[in-house]
């Protein structure tokens, strides 16, 4: 293969935005256990900063979830519509995607150097704006370049490098953090922020090839030369995005970012107070909700025969047990921390698998939108618009996901909160069943 035509395939598309992705939400996940001391040294203080919440042995890892930990900063997301719309009217989205790596490293900077509590909110704004460019543009520029027989396969890969991001910045930013102090941990993602700009800029778009215009080219030229109906021209607005399927797409993903956000703001503070488990002990857990999501490739690639839609539907249903039955977890016995590590792995699996289908069937529907409306999606994508909405409900997802968890446990315990997560997730799932129930003679994939 021509290093030209390895530069424009999907896979190496795939590759260069598993990077941008695992980059983005590494670094965001890896000040988390930094946090700390970052607030000592700026001396902000917990008592103006932290809500009531139960104390525990370590409160200044409290004080770090509770400001810091819970989703992107919120007030950012209309940015995220943004960038979809526009990345949708442009011809390339490799600039859009670059100044998302300049608010990366702009945000890094000012976590290293900031010496003031204004400036650290400032650089975990500045995330948020970098997680809603690279976030979407990521996705889009995958689904772009990827034939449907392969789309889920290769979100599942996407959603896979986007949760083990998240989940291994705070365990490996710890260890960096102990071992080489607060500027040599940051060593690590300034050279794969290098490595993601090497490989956006090698990359050549689907619709930036030269192949690709003269194949579109050539459609055109065989279509009548006064033409009422250019599908070239024609763009996809924002109330075309009303649809049925493409909407309930977007609900399942508030509510599988809410349990998963929700998880990541209790777990810890659950494991310390019940297990008495130290905060090193409490991050590996994590792995144990992020190594179920490497099941999500093999389940993905057949989503398509199986409908990814009544897939997702049955797992959210499924995941009703687990939750409520965490429970039962409570008590300090060998026998129940076991119990506990199975039922959170349960959970991590038909969460993380969940998200992965529904990635893929934000493609698909937004697809089929294109289709409805006559677009051309050779010369016009909606997978930029698509995938912003995809991105504020994963941010809606992990702003309601810490917060009606917090509070479910504080009046109703940990068991409580578990059964309301697990009451959601269920009911969802027999509402999707019956929306997306195959209608006689329509095909549902």
């Amino acid at each position: 293969m021509k290093f030209v035509e390895l530069r424009q395939s999907s896979a190496f598309v795939l590759i260069a935005m598993c990077c941008s992705t695992f980059t983005d939400t590494f670094i965001y996940g890896m000040i988390v256990p930094i946090l700390p001391y970052l607030l000592v040294r700026n001396s902000i203080k917990s008592s103006e900063s932290s809500i009531k919440i139960p104390s525990v042995r370590e409160p200044k890892y409290v004080l770090t979830r509770t400001q810091f930990n819970d989703g992107r900063p919120f007030y950012l997301q209309p940015t995220t519509a943004l960038v979809g719309l526009v990345s949708d009217r442009i011809q390339s989205r490799k600039y859009p995607l670059l100044f998302g790596y300049i608010t990366i490293a702009i945000s890094t900077s000012l976590f290293l150097f900031g010496n003031s509590p204004s400036l650290i909110v400032i650089a975990r704004a500045f995330q948020g704006l970098s997680g809603a460019i690279v976030g979407v543009l990521s996705f889009a520029l995958v689904a772009d370049s990827t034939s449907p027989e392969k789309m889920g396969e290769f979100m599942a890969f996407l959603s896979s490098s986007f949760t083990w991001g998240m989940i291994m910045g705070p365990v490996l930013g710890g260890i960096l953090f102990d071992h080489f102090g607060i500027y040599g941990s940051f060593a690590f993602p300034i050279l794969l922020l290098f490595c993601d700009v090497v490989l956006r800029c090698s990359i050549i778009e689907p619709r930036t090839a030269p192949q690709h215009r003269d194949q579109a080219q050539d459609g055109h030229e065989e279509e009548p030369l006064i033409s009422t109906h250019d599908s070239t021209r024609k763009i996809l607005r924002l109330r075309h995005f009303v649809d049925v399927r493409f909407m309930m797409a977007i609900i399942v993903e508030i509510t599988i970012s809410s349990i998963l956000s929700a998880f990541e703001a209790t777990l810890p503070l659950f494991t310390m107070e019940t297990y008495q488990w130290t905060s090193t002990k409490s991050g590996l857990l994590f792995l144990g909700i992020s190594l179920p999501s490497l099941l999500s490739i093999p389940m993905a690639k057949y989503g398509r025969t199986w409908n990814r839609r009544r897939t997702v539907a049955i797992e959210l249903i499924l995941a009703l047990f687990p939750l409520s039955a965490l429970r039962l977890a409570e008590f300090t016995t060998l026998s129940r921390k076991i119990l506990f590590v199975a039922l959170v792995m349960c959970v991590g699996l038909f969460m993380t698998t969940s998200q992965a289908q529904i990635m893929a069937e934000v493609s698909d529907a937004v697809r089929e939108i294109e289709s409805k409306n006559g677009i051309d999606n050779r010369t016009r994508s909606g997978m930029g618009t698509g995938y912003a909405f995809c991105n504020v409900a994963i941010a809606i997802g992990q702003f309601l996901g810490p917060l009606v968890a917090g509070y479910a446990r504080l009046q109703l315990g940990w068991g409580g909160m578990t059964l309301i997560l697990g009451g959601i997730s269920g009911s969802l799932g027999f509402l999707s069943l019956l929306i997306n129930r195959p209608r006689t003679g329509v095909s549902v994939v």
